[in-house]
């Protein structure tokens, strides 16, 4: 063989070895990450190793210096939460260190939100961040995590991302996570209504609940009062004027938004935003626990973007 053409195979083997070296080829939030370390026994506990802990104090700890920026539109144009890369400063303080312990258990370019609520009553916070992994009858996810964010050791909002190996497969694994979470069980039937904003709805009987639902824009809503015959007529216009101001993500799949009341004063609220994209099913919770939770809930969701470090 020619010396200059054995030249040229050395230095083009010495170029493929730098690029991948150096990570010139990593993902992003729309590829497909690493499967985490330990994510070969199905099962839905987190791993001890892997939890971590920070307690943060004052309302520092969950404020961001680009809050005031936050942007809020009408719902008919979903924002495109989770596809736009953002910098680690441009995350509260809490959500840095929650995916700083993640470490090789957060996927590279894994989203996060750049929006956090409050917690109603003020006072210290906390996390607590680990790796999710599939049960044995659940959907089956490439690699994911789970952040808590805690007052008083009590969640007042989390945050998780799954990645799947395809974008069907995450579009239509909607259903079984919302099907998990109080108030997910998707009614049928029932007798029409009208929404404040003159948008027709649906409200039926499930089990011993009551239950207000509609569809718009790609996503299903709805709002259910537990053990109840009662209506949940005033949280239903809280959502009702959330949504108005407010822009959710863009969804691969049917999104849902599902406000499940436990208490008949309505003191005992979780709002839950579940959507796909791009292989990630996304689930976003706050709780009573956290100051405006319907529109803290749909703030959050709209906020998430792809955390680089």
């Amino acid at each position: 063989m020619p010396k200059s053409r054995t030249y040229g195979y050395v230095l083009l083997s010495v170029a493929a070895t730098l690029f991948l070296a150096t990570g010139c080829g990593g993902g992003s939030s729309g590829g497909s990450p690493p499967p985490l370390n330990n994510t070969t026994n199905a099962t839905n506990e987190p791993q001890n190793n892997t939890a971590n802990t920070s307690n943060l104090t004052g309302n520092g700890s969950t404020t961001n210096a680009a809050d005031n920026n936050t942007s809020t539109q009408n719902t008919s144009n979903s924002s495109q939460g989770g596809s736009q890369p953002a910098s680690a400063s441009d995350f509260p303080a809490i959500v840095q260190q929650a995916m700083t312990s993640l470490g090789e258990n957060g996927f590279q370019g894994a989203d996060a939100p750049t929006y956090v609520p409050q917690p109603a009553g003020g006072g210290s916070t906390s996390y607590s961040a680990h790796n999710t992994q599939p049960s044995a009858h659940g959907p089956q996810f490439l690699a994911g995590y789970h952040v808590d964010l805690l007052t008083g050791g009590q969640p007042y909002a989390s945050y998780e991302v799954d990645h799947f190996v395809s974008t069907s497969q995450a579009a239509s694994s909607i259903s079984s996570f919302a099907s998990a979470v109080h108030g997910g069980a998707m009614p049928s039937g029932g007798t029409g209504i009208l929404l404040p904003n003159n948008h027709s709805a649906q409200m039926a009987t499930v089990g011993n609940s009551t239950v207000v639902y509609w569809s718009d824009n790609g996503w299903n809503f709805q709002v259910v009062n537990e053990n109840t015959s009662v209506p949940p007529t005033p949280i239903v216009d809280k959502l009702v004027n959330a949504l108005s101001s407010t822009s959710l993500p863009s969804s691969d799949g049917i999104g849902r938004v599902i406000v499940d009341n436990q208490n008949p004063s309505g003191t005992d609220v979780t709002v839950t935003v579940i959507w796909s994209q791009n292989g990630n099913v996304y689930e976003v919770q706050t709780t009573n626990s956290a100051a405006s939770p319907i529109q803290s809930a749909l703030q959050m969701a709209g906020s998430m973007r792809a955390y680089w470090s």
